[in-house]
């Protein structure tokens, strides 16, 4: 099945970005890039399903001494990162999942929609993979969906029926993510919505 998704979002690369921002403007980059201002140029980040370089790219500009492994299935979407970021040797490029995050503790943890790509029970297993690479201060930032209006819903559904079809993800609907992280013992300090409240951004932290 990774190997069908990872085919699934090459495919995609290429547009990935230009196709985003038909659909939501400047909303995504907007939320992706809300928090940047809480990270610090000692830290260590971790970026999952970091896509094709766009948000790393805008990171870089603010922080371009932070040291940061880059990790997503799909070696498309790493080859244009490493393109739009200029491969700059403080960022490792990982073609992988959480499976393959390396042996480091991060003060920074982004997953910029990269959460709803699982059912709730697998979530609550990618999380707890995660969790032994998280510094006692970490920061992580969530930015994913949220459905609490009807038409988030009827967009939900319309947006999983493309992606199961293309990419062959697992998910055919929002699993609770902000659950997930509260349940794995990580605390929403801030948040902030954009979209028309479909997008959020969180800044967590570790309780325990």
């Amino acid at each position: 099945m990774k190997s069908r998704t990872a085919s699934g979002f090459d495919q995609l690369a290429p547009i990935y970005g230009r196709l985003s921002k038909l659909v939501f403007g400047n909303s995504i980059s907007q939320s992706q890039e809300c928090f940047l201002s809480l990270i610090n140029s000692r830290d260590r980040i971790l970026i999952l399903g970091g896509g094709s370089g766009e948000f790393l790219k805008s990171l870089l500009q603010k922080h371009p001494h932070v040291t940061i492994d880059y990790i997503d299935l799909s070696p498309r979407m790493i080859e244009l990162a490493k393109t739009r970021s200029g491969n700059l040797s403080n960022v490792n490029f990982i073609i992988g999942t959480e499976d393959t995050i390396p042996a480091h503790t991060y003060s920074v943890v982004i997953t910029n929609f990269y959460l709803d790509l699982f059912i709730d029970k697998t979530l609550d297993r990618v999380i707890a993979q995660i969790k032994p690479h998280l510094a006692t201060n970490v920061t992580w930032l969530a930015t994913d969906f949220i459905s609490e209006k009807p038409w988030h819903k009827f967009f939900t559904k319309v947006m999983y029926a493309f992606f199961r079809v293309v990419t062959r993800i697992e998910a055919n609907t929002l699993p609770d993510w902000q659950s997930a992280l509260k349940n794995a013992g990580l605390q929403q300090i801030t948040s902030q919505n954009f979209y028309r409240g479909f997008i959020k951004s969180s800044v967590y932290k570790r309780v325990v």
